[in-house]
């Protein structure tokens, strides 16, 4: 697992701005447990490992997160982003 390359933003980080954006979570006691992210608004929905919300984000997990908010029109890039320095 050398390559999965961890980002700047902590998952607490990712989750209070999934919040802002209209997004509700529930805590999925699977093996591993996993946060699974419903939009209220949409059909938009993420599913994460349950990592600690002290843990950076895993790269590939914001870029996904990212991209499927700009797909539903939730927020574009620069409006996530802003919302990630904010709620850090």
């Amino acid at each position: 697992m050398a390559d999965m390359k961890r980002t700047d933003v902590t998952y607490g980080q990712l989750d209070k701005t999934l919040r802002s954006l209209g997004f509700s979570c529930h805590l999925l006691r699977d093996e591993p447990p996993v946060r699974h992210y419903e939009h209220d608004t949409t059909t938009a929905s993420f599913r994460m490992p349950a990592f600690p919300m002290t843990d950076g984000v895993l790269d590939y997990h914001l870029v996904g997160v990212r991209t499927s908010l700009d797909l539903y029109g939730i927020a574009g890039p620069e409006d996530f982003t802003a919302r990630l320095k904010k709620s850090g």
